[in-house]
């Protein structure tokens, strides 16, 4: 299934808010699942290798489950996401 960027933005910030509400293992997969296919999306649609890298650096945060630093990482999502 062919995703719009409305589409992966959504589920990103979507499980980012559930994750940085509540970690745990569980929503830290969701979680990384939507990290992943924004960065694929990035790398493949928007071209943008800085927000890809960005999102590069979330697995080992949510393996960690340190919350602090991801939410950080969010908002520099989010910014970069900013049209």
């Amino acid at each position: 299934m062919i995703e719009s960027k409305a589409q992966v933005v959504a589920d990103f910030r979507a499980k980012a808010k559930v994750f940085l509400d509540e970690p745990s293992f569980t929503n830290g997969i969701a979680f990384d699942d939507a990290t992943v296919t924004l960065k694929r999306y990035a790398l493949s649609e928007l071209h943008d290798q800085a927000l890809a890298s960005l999102l590069a650096r979330f697995q080992k945060l949510i393996r960690a489950m340190d919350v602090s630093s991801l939410s950080e990482l969010v908002g520099q999502v989010e910014e970069r996401l900013k049209d």
